[in-house]
């Protein structure tokens, strides 16, 4: 009955997207103009479904009551009737929330499945790895009015299963027409589909990153410029830290990015090398949980528990001392060393109590004596590894074509401006030479005393090359006391430093293994009521002793943001001539805004700067500041690179207490005398041990990936058949787009440059030459939502790496799965390829732009 129920269900969810006119609800129709009267909302819930996924998750693997099942399929159907209801009294569902319910739907069906079959365990953990953004609140603006703070307090005091309710409520308030709706909801779907899109990467580590990426730029710029729910925005920025963390985690264990996993596994097995087996497992692991692969799911668990590592996490303890060894594998021995003295330092400067000391100093200091303590450091390796999916400061590296100019002095026959004497070498320098006796002449050009006139020629030779250089950032921190003293255990402190910290790490190594072709710099400085100077980072070295510097001194003070930041323009002013690196800057400022800032005086001061594009970035740590997030508001709406990242005092105590770390353990042990082994033995015992797993893993991986290419030769002949029989009839084919982004993605992959070029020119054809009439007034609806998808997919792929060819398949992946949200079909959106190009025309460009790499740099 069960599944049965589930069925119809899907189909009912269907229907209010696709097929909206086929909905019925004929006692909501006759009373529609009565509850549209009165504002009527859907009563979303998730209650029940969070309570059938907590009993899966729970240890022991206890039989799941039925009344939990039972509950969890209500819940979907009040749900889906709740939307019905809705598309009756409205006319239309909110796209979030079509979006939303689909997804409730899968995770229903998949907990089903492993409630129902109590002795499959597979089903059970992909059922119990189910991640909260699946059934999270779906990003929907909250209307924000002067001095309305229900809105906040409702959010705080709901419970879970009021969550959804709490952001539906914002669609029906909110004063946007329809069509500004659904171009709205366009734009924050892609958020959604590119998580969607991360989750079934179950290949290469480096795609799999390059979504998450996509996905929190996009978060964070909608955040930023839109009054989001908070609590749909704030579960998908915990996911995307901890999959972008996790990344970060398993590349430095040894993983690469840019090979397939099983490759590696194999790799690894056939090298002996334990660890890097491990990871590769773990990594495929995941990976298969999160694309609900039960066979490869299955396989890679009993691959994990067969090399040691069990189904539960690393003890508290166990965790801590991993995040220490990953962040010294990610940043290097030296930089861990370089914190370990510079904790050292501290602690024996504040063990000593200065003369005269007042009360209020020695509390302090006995508060930071605590926040030093040795047991405490490994907060600072844990924020350490979470840093890079917590916070995006970013492009690190942007390509640009600079000309060198080389002069060189040539010695030649002809007149110039400088003549030189110098020996004449062979009878043809005799015309140049100067002769004092004709009789002579050969006897000294023998002898090699005769000279010749010789001129100077400077010769320039010009050349034209693409360097990466680095935006140079200028780190501003607020040394206040308040970083120290207030939130919860010191948090905002340890993280403010931690980033500054990665970003020396970082550089560090981009220091070591760079070349002449890369250049990188930064500079920082930490301020309380008094400013102080700018530290230039430019080599390897000074980035070490920086390291030591941070964590060796404890600051204190008042918080004077707006002098800091005037300061910081100012000697940016006068130091561009001498530093040509700051000719391109970025003002990173760190602070829990508890501070005083004008906006109009910070912006007069920006432009007396002059010509230097400086961007103003804030990370908020604990308090917001409204002015500061303005600030960045105003830069963004101008087309300026800046960000705006907030995290509340909870999310810092999690980043430092390494709760962001979920699931099996990255590192294992290897035996005992496993060191003193050659690479043959090792590789025989891990053989002995793993061959048949890892053999099963690829023999599935196989299996697999026929199958995908099967069923896409299947689809795309049904889809050619149903063509031609419209054709027959005389119907207009309506072209479909499912497929295609899977397609691509494997053109890509085998590197079938002339067949994905082909699809990308089909979907994304060149852009028309000059804009038409209609390119900013005038557009259709239809025209309107192509232009959003359009600017969607350029600000994705823009900033995605890769080869070209990758970028091409990312984008008809993105068109694939943004084209239903905006209700276009392909039909429509061919038409409006023909008959509204020039509309489109640099929407196009952009996307043309992005994917060839050739995008304007800021």
């Amino acid at each position: 009955m069960t599944e049965e129920a589930l069925s119809s269900f899907g189909e009912r969810i269907e229907q209010l997207t696709a097929r909206p006119h086929d909905v019925r609800a004929p006692l909501v129709r006759l009373a529609r103009p009565l509850l549209r009267a009165l504002g009527y909302r859907p009563p979303l819930r998730t209650a029940r479904v969070t309570a059938l996924l907590d009993a899966l998750r729970a240890p022991g693997g206890k039989p799941v009551p039925e009344e939990l099942l039972t509950g969890a399929v209500r819940e979907l159907e009040d749900n889906v009737i709740a939307l019905e209801r809705t598309l009756v009294v409205h006319g239309r569902v909110p796209l979030a929330h079509a979006a939303w319910v689909r997804r409730l739907y899968e995770v229903t069906v998949r907990a089903a499945r492993a409630a129902s079959d109590q002795k499959n365990e597979a089903a059970r953990r992909v059922a119990a790895a189910i991640d909260p953004v699946r059934i999270a609140p779906p990003l929907a603006i909250t209307p924000r009015t002067p001095g309305d703070t229900g809105e906040k307090d409702k959010s705080k005091g709901a419970g879970k299963g009021e969550a959804a309710t709490a952001e539906a409520d914002s669609f029906f308030e909110k004063p946007l027409s329809a069509e500004e709706e659904r171009l709205v909801e366009v734009e924050l779907l892609a958020i959604d589909h590119l998580l969607d899109a991360a989750r079934g990467e179950t290949e290469f580590l480096s795609r799999k990153r390059r979504l998450l990426e996509a996905a929190r730029k996009l978060l964070l710029d909608a955040s930023a410029a839109l009054p989001l729910g908070k609590e749909g925005v704030e579960v998908r920025r915990r996911h995307l830290a901890m999959e972008i963390a996790r990344i970060d985690r398993l590349e430095a264990a040894g993983l690469s990015a840019h090979r397939g996993l099983l490759h590696q596994a194999k790799d690894a097995l056939a090298r002996g090398e334990r660890q890097r087996l491990h990871a590769a497992l773990v990594a495929l692991d995941g990976a298969s949980l999160a694309a609900g692969d039960e066979a490869l799911s299955a396989a890679s668990s009993r691959a994990r528990q067969k090399l040691g590592d069990g189904e539960g996490e690393d003890p508290e303890g166990d965790k801590l001392r991993s995040l220490r060894r990953s962040s010294e594998e990610m940043f290097g021995g030296a930089a861990m060393t370089a914190i370990a003295e510079g904790y050292g330092k501290a602690r024996r400067v504040q063990a000593k109590a200065p003369k005269g000391e007042s009360d209020e100093d020695k509390k302090y200091r006995l508060l930071a004596l605590q926040w030093l303590a040795p047991e405490n450091e490994a907060e600072t390796h844990a924020a350490l590894c979470a840093i890079d999916g917590t916070v995006d400061v970013g492009v690190p590296l942007a390509p640009v074509r600079v000309t060198e100019v080389e002069t060189r002095a040539r010695l030649v026959r002809h007149p110039t401006q400088d003549l030189l004497l110098m020996p004449a070498r062979d009878v043809m320098d005799l015309p140049h030479a100067v002769i004092e006796e004709p009789r002579t002449v050969l006897l000294a050009l023998a002898e090699g005393r005769l000279l010749a006139r010789r001129y100077v020629e400077q010769e320039v030779k010009k050349r034209t090359r693409t360097r990466l250089v680095g935006e140079a950032r200028v780190y501003v921190l607020d040394g206040s006391s308040s970083m120290l003293e207030d939130g919860k255990k010191g948090a905002r402190a340890r993280v403010r430093d931690a980033i500054l910290l990665a970003e020396l790490g970082m550089l560090v190594k981009r220091f070591a293994e760079g070349d002449r072709s890369t250049r990188l710099t930064l500079h920082y400085r930490y301020f309380t009521k008094k400013i102080g100077p700018i530290t230039r980072i430019e080599n390897g070295k000074a980035a070490i002793t920086a390291m030591a510097d941070v964590v060796g001194t404890v600051r204190k003070g008042g918080t004077d943001i707006e002098n800091a930041l005037l300061s910081s323009f100012e000697q940016i002013r006068a130091a561009k001539d001498e530093d040509p690196d700051l000719a391109r800057a970025q003002i990173v400022l760190v602070t829990d805004g508890d501070a005083v800032v004008r906006e109009d005086v910070i912006q007069a001061a920006r432009e007396k700067v002059g010509d230097v594009p400086i961007a103003v970035s804030v990370v908020a740590l604990g308090e917001e500041n409204e002015a500061l997030r303005a600030l960045v508001a105003r830069q963004r709406a101008r087309g300026e690179r800046a960000f705006y990242h907030f995290l509340d005092d909870d999310a810092l105590v999690e980043i430092c207490e390494g709760k962001l770390f979920k699931g099996p353990k990255i590192h294992v042990e290897g035996l005992p005398d496993e060191k003193n082994l050659s690479v043959e033995v090792r590789a025989a015992r891990l053989r002995a041990e793993l061959g048949g797993l890892v053999d099963e893993l690829g023999a599935l991986a196989e299996k697999r990936s026929a199958a995908a290419i099967e069923a896409l030769a299947a689809e795309a002949e049904a889809s050619a058949e149903a063509a031609r029989a419209e054709a027959a009839l005389g119907v207009a084919a309506d072209t479909a787009a499912k497929g295609e982004g899977p397609r691509a993605l494997r053109e890509a992959i085998e590197k079938d440059r002339r067949a994905l070029e082909g699809r990308f020119l089909r979907w994304f054809p060149a852009p028309a030459a000059e804009p038409g009439e209609n390119a900013s007034t005038g557009r259709s609806s239809d025209c309107e939502a192509v232009v959003v998808v359009l600017s969607t997919i350029a600000e994705v792929v823009a900033d995605f790496g890769g080869s070209d060819l990758s970028r091409r398949a990312e984008a008809i992946d993105l068109l694939e799965r943004l084209l239903p949200d905006s209700m276009l079909t392909p039909a429509r959106w061919f038409a409006v390829m023909r008959d509204e190009a020039g509309a489109v025309a640099e929407a196009m460009r952009a996307v043309h732009a992005a994917v060839t790499g050739t995008r304007r740099v800021f």
